[in-house]
């Protein structure tokens, strides 16, 4: 009997852990589960381009197994502005004979640039914060006074991107929206 009771209280903290660490509440009575960052992403048709680009680099089942990671993910307005000669061989767009492919440099290198291999929830990100990028590349957090406080990202190439959508919560991460890709 002792070591049924014990199985019980075992499967009872296991089960409770699960759904502590699995779930977030939404306001609602009922619990969502969360998915990983890059399913998140892909239900959310203003990335489609940042989703493509990792789709189509066949990185997505990688970003799926990822433990821990933060993606600061450009939105479509974000690659848009990316320069004309490079914005398909980066984040390519469908067109009506199929899917284009993206240059497998160029872009494992701007999604490499966009990520990193921690989980970074809002209330991590301090201003003057260092972070290094799954890609190697350095950025600095910036947080302002201003009410409601704007985060910048900025890249070791200059580049500085604001936050737009902040720290949405996934299974594996978290996910930030930027306006501006961080590279050049």
């Amino acid at each position: 009997m002792k070591t049924m009771t014990r199985h019980c209280r075992t499967a009872t903290l296991a089960g409770t852990a699960l759904a502590a660490g699995l779930f977030a509440s939404t306001g609602a009575s009922a619990q969502t589960p969360l998915r990983n960052c890059i399913d998140t992403l892909q239900g959310m048709p203003e990335y489609s381009r940042f989703v493509g680009a990792v789709i189509r680099s066949h990185l997505v089942q990688d970003m799926r197994n990822a433990q821990a990671i933060t993606v600061f993910a450009p939105n479509n307005a974000a690659a848009a502005k990316v320069n004309p000669a490079l914005i398909d061989r980066v984040f390519p767009m469908e067109e009506s004979g199929g899917p284009r492919t993206a240059d497998p440099i160029l872009s494992l290198a701007a999604i490499g640039v966009h990520t990193t291999n921690q989980r970074l929830p809002s209330a991590t990100l301090t201003n003057g914060q260092s972070i290094t990028t799954s890609g190697g590349t350095p950025l600095t957090v910036a947080v302002s006074n201003a009410t409601p406080p704007v985060t910048t990202v900025t890249a070791a190439n200059g580049v500085v991107a604001t936050v737009v959508t902040a720290a949405i919560p996934c299974s594996n991460g978290a996910i930030y929206g930027i306006d501006t890709v961080l590279f050049r």
